[in-house]
């Protein structure tokens, strides 16, 4: 019954834990949102829905992050995390069109393509995605490992 009790208070501290992790990691990355966004006013002036795009690409992100630490040390926190790569990877081609950008101001006009830019950072998209899978393959495998030798799963 004393053990019971025990367990049942280091559950409530270890998700108390959990909470307060996730969502301090999700205030901080609001905040800086809300300390970058007045940098990006002038690019909304030029691009149409530029701030209204990019408060709701940082809604599901820190709405993701904070599931995904919330659910640490489960095989969701995986779930969570290649969620969040494939939505990042979703956005960025979304987002990309042709990948060329052209504005033009009175009299002149300017056209850039950031094709590469672009391709290089859905690249590195892919590598979190595949970092995420092959995690969620190694939590997995020492749980299945742990189960047959009996002994619990330790944390990394």
């Amino acid at each position: 019954m004393v053990e019971q009790n025990k367990n049942s208070k280091n559950t409530i501290k270890e998700i108390t834990y959990r909470v307060l992790k996730a969502s301090l990691k999700a205030i901080l990355i609001y905040v800086i949102y809300v300390l970058v966004s007045p940098m990006l006013v002038p690019l909304a002036e030029l691009v149409p829905d530029l701030m209204s795009s990019i408060e709701s690409f940082a809604l599901i992100f820190v709405a993701l992050m904070f599931l995904s630490d919330l659910t640490q040390d489960t095989i969701f926190q995986y779930f969570f995390n290649t969620a969040r790569q494939i939505y990042i990877i979703g956005y960025l081609l979304l987002s990309m069109g042709n990948g060329v950008m052209s504005l033009s101001y009175d009299n002149l006009s300017l056209t850039v393509n950031l094709t590469i830019f672009y391709g290089i950072a859905v690249l590195l998209s892919l590598l979190g995605l595949a970092r995420s899978i092959l995690q969620a393959i190694d939590y997995m495998g020492k749980k299945a490992e742990n189960e047959i030798s009996f002994q619990p799963i330790q944390k990394i």
